[in-house]
């Protein structure tokens, strides 16, 4: 294996542990707070924040991508990088007290003022993170990300947990939301000293990703964020809060597995110079999102039942069916996730925005109107069918930009989905007798025993067809040479 492939793989396992960790304080901070508050906490919450992910989406500035491709950031990049992204976290605090009051109009619900103003702290204390952080991406050192994932998430769930058992209200989930990123903010001081200071004398090194970016997020934005605008003014806020929640859970696969991988895979991809070498690049990285990230959703989808019941109480078991369509349509997403990275580090970004238009072009009328007709079940049936397109379009873009033929993306998912069968048939088999069950310590050990028994099976599995079809390089090589590290030179070889 290259020592490219070496570093970026130990940088996935700090990213990924790091966001795993950070995930579990999550689940810990939605278990708790789901017996201290009722959906419709949930759901007036959901409210607020889907408009602020929008606006921050829409204002999103790819500030980390365009430091990452210059070999050596000066201190003026640094300052103008700092700049910009102050000037962004203010417009967006400020847009958002803006849209407060019209939003409390809206939706009929006076307590959305003080909540959304309160929220749009949030994103001005992210903008304020140190961008020398980038220095260490860099270097494929991802050790300082792994202690302010958890330093942010922790201190998500000390404030948060704090502020509910003390007022039983929703300001909990509110203030758990600023304290985290205030926390990392600070935290990237201590680990990325820098003195800020404002300018934009390197304007240019960011100006070309920034005009396509923009649209791109003005897009992407409003694809994934339009049924949680749409929803609540046609289901009432409980039913919200149930698809609120079970999307949340649904997400913890792709922040926890696809989302840190991406970071370390831009920065291989932009070491990678030859077109050959690149598409092997892309294939196996590809191949290794699905191989991590598939076995998971697929798990969550089949134990969704329990895990609900678990996780959040028998009140919130409306969210489970919602949370099996969803992690259906995580699952279609995942070879969709590779090809936005790969556009930036070659400087197409405005392939980028291509497929974020076509998949908005799709979208949006399905959208609208399976939510004014069928509500919660079209809303996730035009997901389903908007992921379908992205990845369509997806297959056409990225054999434009390094040629690889559709063939060839294809059957990089072909093995972790063959792995998976053998996994999904034992589940389906376990189903009935965990669903059963009450809740309790029983239940949780044998969830517990069920995904480890099938993830497993599902390596076993992939471990063999990796054998049969010869041993070509990608992550299965990795896991063995951690696993045997003395006998890989006779596995691998």
């Amino acid at each position: 294996m290259s020592s490219v492939s070496q570093r970026t793989a130990t940088a996935s396992i700090w990213t990924i542990s790091g966001k795993f960790l950070a995930r579990m304080l999550d689940f810990v901070s939605l278990l708790v707070l789901a017996r201290l508050l009722s959906p419709a906490d949930f759901g007036l919450v959901a409210i607020a924040t889907s408009v602020l992910v929008i606006v921050e989406a829409v204002l999103d500035l790819p500030l980390t991508q365009a430091l990452m491709r210059q070999s050596s950031p000066s201190d003026e990049m640094f300052a103008t990088a700092f700049t910009l992204s102050l000037l962004r976290g203010l417009a967006i605090s400020l847009l958002m007290m803006t849209i407060s009051w019209p939003m409390a109009l809206i939706y009929d619900d006076s307590r959305l003022f003080a909540l959304v103003a309160v929220l749009s702290i949030a994103p001005a204390m992210r903008s304020m993170i140190s961008p020398r952080m980038v220095l260490f991406m860099q270097r494929f050192d991802f050790k300082r990300e792994f202690a302010l994932d958890l330093i942010a998430k922790g201190s998500t769930l000390l404030f948060g947990v704090g502020v509910a058992v003390a007022t039983g209200s929703y300001w909990g989930l509110a203030i758990g939301a600023v304290a985290g990123p205030t926390a990392a903010m600070i935290t990237s001081y201590v680990f990325a000293p820098m003195r800020p200071t404002f300018s934009l004398s390197e304007w240019k090194h960011f100006q070309d990703m920034i005009s396509w970016n923009t649209v791109s997020q003005v897009l992407n934005s409003i694809n994934w964020q339009l049924d949680r605008l749409l929803l609540p003014r046609f289901t009432g806020l409980s039913t919200f809060g149930a698809f609120s929640v079970a999307d949340n859970i649904a997400a913890i696969p792709y922040q926890t597995f696809v989302g840190p991988l991406l970071r370390p895979l831009m920065a291989a991809f932009s070491t990678v110079e030859d077109r050959r070498n690149l598409i092997a690049a892309y294939l196996k990285a590809t191949n290794a999102i699905t191989f991590v990230a598939a076995p998971v959703l697929i798990a969550l989808a089949l134990l969704a039942e329990p895990t609900v019941r678990i996780l959040v109480g028998e009140k919130w078991a409306s969210s489970a069916p919602i949370l099996q369509w969803l992690c259906l349509v995580s699952l279609l997403g995942l070879p969709t996730n590779m090809m936005p990275p790969l556009a930036m580090v070659m400087n197409n970004t405005r392939y980028v925005a291509l497929r974020m238009f076509v998949e908005f072009a799709v979208r949006v009328p399905v959208t609208i109107l399976g939510i004014a007709y069928f509500q919660v079940a079209g809303a996730l049936g035009a997901r389903i069918v908007a992921v379908l397109v992205a990845y369509g379009a997806s297959l056409v873009i990225t054999r434009r930009l390094i040629g690889a033929s559709f063939a060839a993306q294809l059957n990089s998912f072909c093995r972790p989905l063959a792995a998976s069968l053998p996994m999904i048939a034992f589940l389906l088999w376990m189903e009935p007798m965990l669903v059963a069950m009450p809740v309790g310590v029983t239940l949780i050990v044998c969830v517990a025993l069920c995904g480890g028994v099938a993830a497993g099976i599902f390596w076993v599995v992939a471990l063999l067809l990796w054998q049969m079809v010869g041993r070509p390089d990608g992550i299965e090589t990795i896991v063995v040479q951690r696993l045997m590290p003395r006998r890989n030179g006779v596995l691998t070889s």
